[in-house]
């Protein structure tokens, strides 16, 4: 091979290499503004039918079947889940699977906790039917842990049902999560709020076609913390049904809830999915609160402010002392005449207007001087307030020059190709 061919191979790799950087600079530019993070996802055929702050529900239809029922309840934006129960009956302390309480709960319809929520709370939205119970008992008890307001009302009874399948919801304020349900993660927790129930494949009438009640947390902004939760219900579905909706709306973790004829909701004092039974525990869904300023919270005014405010009120002249003011009024005053019965006006005495001025003008002399140096303390304020500045332009998402570069040393490769490979045709 002639050293003209090699040379002509070699710059041909050259320009191969630039192109692929020039591809990559590019893929770059453009790879921040087509991004999508990963969260909340509203699937196709759900549509919201009410909402409040922080939270939303909507339906998805099925033509000759139920529909599908996914509250997404913000946290972020001060919404927040209430663990609700029945009266206590019999605390039976000790006697729970974790050597705490296995205390028997009345049960209630879900249209009491309905009117007990929404009287209790700022803003209800909805409430929907929670965990597991044991049905032939009346009072009744749970199977599984319930925790409320920091204290763990009870343990369970079920400690070697489903073994592997117990997972526990955790609430915070302002977040969530679902873990596997064990005594030491029950009572290290720091989450005031516990309901436990079960994984979505836990051998529960794992295929039949029944009400199910499911729970999902998204982590919305990646940040590693779950700020929305869902709560799926629905008359009819499978329990890979219910939990594929859940992932379908971004949920990286799923739970079951009880289900089956203990499935039902109530929203905004509306029946969403009725039932007759009688449960002993519910969940209860409240929307933010707008906050609003009070009569008695301070309002904080910048030296800049009272400097504006003050250069645009005009002078007021001061209050004259009473003695003067009552001289003042009593020469101002008309008189009576006793003789005459008339009015006596008082004397009229002619005041030079410019001696007037100055006397007006001679308490506000030095407002002046007190403005301008007020003026400087708020600048030199706002100065040290202030973030420093940036030093030119924002700087964009990729320098110029990086593009730029591989086209420039393109260019004299290309000419010196041409010129090659011209000689070699035409020697």
């Amino acid at each position: 091979m002639s050293f003209l061919k090699r040379l002509l191979l070699v710059l041909i790799a050259v320009l191969v290499l630039g192109a692929a950087s020039l591809a990559t600079v590019e893929a770059q530019s453009q790879a921040s503004p087509g991004a999508r993070p990963a969260g909340l996802i509203i699937p196709e055929g759900f549509k919201k039918i009410t909402a409040t702050i922080g939270v939303e529900l909507l339906r998805k239809d099925y033509q000759g079947g139920t529909p599908d029922f996914v509250q997404v309840v913000d946290f972020s934006q001060g919404a927040a889940i209430e663990l609700l129960h029945g009266p206590i009956q019999e605390k039976r302390p000790g006697e729970g699977v974790y050597g705490g309480d296995d205390p028997r709960i009345a049960s209630r319809t879900l249209k009491q906790y309905w009117n007990e929520f929404a009287t209790s709370q700022p803003n209800p939205f909805c409430v929907v039917n929670g965990q597991f119970f044991y049905m032939p008992e009346a009072p009744t008890r749970l199977p599984f842990p319930l925790k409320v307001d920091g204290e763990v009302i009870s343990d369970g009874y079920a400690k070697e049902q489903f073994p592997g399948k117990q997972l526990m919801l955790e609430l915070w304020p302002g977040r969530a999560d679902i873990n596997a349900l064990t005594r030491e993660g029950l009572y290290r927790s720091t989450a005031p709020d516990i309901v436990a129930g079960l994984a979505e494949d836990a051998p529960k009438n794992i295929k039949k076609y029944v009400g199910r009640t499911f729970i999902g947390v998204v982590d919305k902004d990646g940040d590693d913390l779950y700020e929305t939760l869902l709560i799926f219900a629905t008359r009819s579905a499978r329990q890979v049904d219910a939990a594929q909706v859940l992932r379908s709306f971004g949920a990286q973790k799923v739970m079951m809830l009880d289900g089956g004829g203990s499935t039902q909701m109530i929203c905004q004092d509306k029946d969403i999915i009725s039932s007759e039974r009688l449960i002993p525990q519910a969940l209860g869904v409240r929307g933010g609160v707008p906050s609003t300023p009070k009569f008695n919270d301070r309002v904080e005014i910048t030296a800049a402010e009272q400097v504006a405010q003050a250069e645009a009120q005009p002078a007021q002249p001061l209050p004259a002392e009473p003695a003067q003011a009552q001289v003042e009024t009593a020469q101002s005053s008309p008189q009576v005449d006793p003789a005459q019965n008339e009015p006596v006006l008082p004397e009229v005495v002619a005041v030079d207007p410019a001696q007037v001025t100055l006397n007006q003008a001679a308490p506000v002399q030095n407002e002046p001087a007190q403005l301008e140096a007020a003026a400087v303390d708020a600048a030199q304020a706002t100065l040290s307030q202030a973030p420093p500045a940036q030093d030119g332009p924002p700087k964009p998402l990729y320098e110029l020059t990086d593009a730029l570069w591989v086209p420039g040393m393109m260019a004299p490769a290309m000419a010196f190709i041409f010129l090659i490979v011209w000689r070699m045709r035409f020697s």
